[in-house]
């Protein structure tokens, strides 16, 4: 049976819908965070292995699957798949790794969210 990518977005959505109820809640917000940007990473990453993309299997991969959109291509859809990947990314490793954030949790689980469901419409539409 093979994982389902997106499921990752929709535990964010359900994470930041009610991050009380698992809690804490700021733990909740920042995982709901880095599921969201780890579902568009698989998904995306999908797509650029169909492209001829060869993942490294490393933290090297994070960067290399943006590139491969950055540069594939001079198509402005690609290109906003990795600039929202790297926004992304910035959100989760903030989530991840920060003691303090930047932004409240919640305004940084509900913009890596919906910049989640952008690009995984975007993945969507070069197929």
């Amino acid at each position: 049976m093979t994982f389902e990518w997106a499921d990752y977005l929709q535990l964010a959505k359900n994470l930041s819908a009610s991050p009380a109820s698992p809690g804490p809640e700021e733990a909740a917000l920042r995982t709901a965070t880095s599921r969201a940007y780890y579902a568009v990473l698989h998904l995306a990453s999908q797509r650029a292995q169909a492209e001829g993309y060869i993942p490294t299997y490393s933290g090297d991969d994070h960067q290399g699957i943006s590139r491969h959109f950055r540069t594939s291509s001079a198509d402005r859809v690609r290109k906003k798949i990795a600039t929202d990947l790297d926004r992304m990314r910035k959100s989760r490793n903030q989530a991840d790794y920060d003691l303090a954030l930047t932004q409240t949790p919640r305004a940084m689980a509900d913009l890596t969210i919906k910049f989640a469901e952008q690009t995984i419409s975007a993945l969507a539409s070069l197929e």
